[in-house]
C-alpha cells in the first residue's frame, strides 16, 4: 500500500487489485496492478472513493487509521462505488462503521449499495458528482471537490505508462454507442469538469497528475480543452 497526502484531508493511496492479470488483452489487464482509492475530509465528513482494504499487516494498519480518522471526525463515513465493478471492499467499511452510507452508479453495483448517485448530487465537503451515460458503457461517477481542486475520473483515463494519462483499452468502450459518446459526448461534458480549477487529477489506474493537470488531460483525450 502507498499513501500519498495530496492536500489537508485529502488522501490518495493504493492498493493491489486481486482480480489484476498480466494479460493486455483480458479484461482485468492494461492497466496497473495497484489501483487508487481516495479519503476526502472536510467538516461535513469523510468521503472515500472506491475504497480497497489490503491484505495482512497493511491491512490492520489501514483499519487503524481509519479507526482513528472516524472516530475524530465524529460521523460514519460516505463511501462511493464510481463504477459497477469497483465495489472493492465497500462492503467491508460499510459493515464496520454503522450509519455509514454506500453510494454506487447503479445498484447492480458489485457491493450492498444503499442507493443510486444522482447527477449532479453534492456529497459531504462540497463534492460533486457527475454521472457519465455513455451507451453500452459501464456508468461512471466524476466527482470534483472545488475546495482541493481534486477530479477523480474514476475509469475514464488510464495511465500510459510514462507518467501520463490516456484513454482505456478498446474493449471497454467496444460498444459502438460508447464509441459515438467518447467522439461526441465527452467533449460537450469535459468543459463541465472545466469550470473549476483542477489541481490534482486522479482516476483508479493511473499516476495523480498535480502538476499542469488540465494539460494531462487535454493530452489524454486529444482534445482542445484548454
Amino acid at each position: 500500500m502507498r499513501v500519498d497526502r495530496l492536500a489537508d484531508g485529502l488522501w490518495r493511496w493504493t492498493s493491489p487489485h486481486p482480480e489484476w492479470s498480466a494479460t493486455p488483452d483480458d479484461p482485468s489487464g492494461g492497466w496497473p496492478e495497484d489501483v487508487s482509492c481516495i479519503y476526502h475530509e472536510s467538516p461535513a465528513g469523510i468521503v472515500l472513493i472506491d475504497p480497497l482494504v489490503p491484505d495482512g499487516s497493511e491491512g490492520e494498519r489501514f483499519w487503524h487509521h481509519l479507526d482513528q480518522d472516524v472516530a475524530r471526525v465524529g460521523m460514519p463515513p460516505t463511501i462511493v462505488v464510481s463504477t459497477e465493478s469497483h465495489g472493492r471492499s465497500a462492503d467491508a467499511v460499510h459493515e464496520r462503521y454503522p450509519g455509514s452510507r454506500v453510494l454506487g452508479v447503479s445498484l447492480a453495483a458489485s457491493c450492498n449499495a444503499d442507493r443510486v448517485l444522482e447527477d449532479g448530487e453534492v456529497l459531504p465537503g462540497n463534492c460533486h458528482v457527475t454521472l457519465t451515460d455513455a451507451p453500452g458503457a459501464p456508468r461512471m461517477a466524476i466527482v470534483q471537490c472545488t475546495c482541493h481542486g481534486l477530479l477523480w475520473l474514476s475509469d475514464l483515463v488510464i495511465g500510459d505508462g510514462a507518467g501520463g494519462l490516456c484513454r482505456p483499452p478498446a474493449g471497454w468502450f467496444d460498444d459502438p454507442g460508447a464509441g459515438q459518446w467518447l467522439e461526441h459526448g465527452l467533449p460537450r461534458l469535459l468543459p463541465k469538469l472545466l469550470d473549476a480549477p483542477i489541481e490534482h487529477l486522479v482516476s483508479a489506474h493511473g499516476p495523480v497528475i498535480s502538476v499542469d493537470a488540465r494539460a494531462a488531460l487535454e493530452r489524454a483525450f486529444d482534445l482542445p480543452v484548454a
